[in-house]
């Protein structure tokens, strides 16, 4: 599980606890309220304080490495091909910044009147 699911599930897990001991206990709705937003903040709390000493204590073996050559080289080969098809579809980008940064001009002289 990503820990960013992780904090979610405890954090939702926690709005609910939240709801129903409010729900047993609560007189007001205002009471209702409060208590399963404090319930939400503590469950929320607990969670991240949970997954930073769990992130602190991880264990990294020698073996795993991230093959950083290998993604740049992808990342690359996909940027030239952005490129391409970019030029494909906007031959004339030049023309546009220039019109962009015309618009541009005339917003900034509306405002200022």
């Amino acid at each position: 599980m990503i820990i960013y699911n992780i904090k979610s599930f405890i954090t939702v897990a926690g709005f609910f606890v939240g709801l129903l001991f409010s729900i047993i206990m609560a007189v007001s709705p205002l009471a209702l309220a409060v208590n399963t937003l404090l319930f939400t903040m503590g469950f929320y709390s607990f969670a991240n304080l949970f997954l930073a000493f769990y992130i602190k204590n991880i264990k990294v073996t020698d073996g795993s490495h991230f093959p950083k050559h290998a993604f740049e080289e992808k990342l690359d080969l996909m940027i030239k091909d952005l490129d391409k098809e970019e030029d494909k579809f906007m031959p004339q980008k030049e023309n546009f910044q220039i019109i962009i940064d015309k618009q541009m001009k005339n917003i900034e002289e509306s405002q200022k009147r």
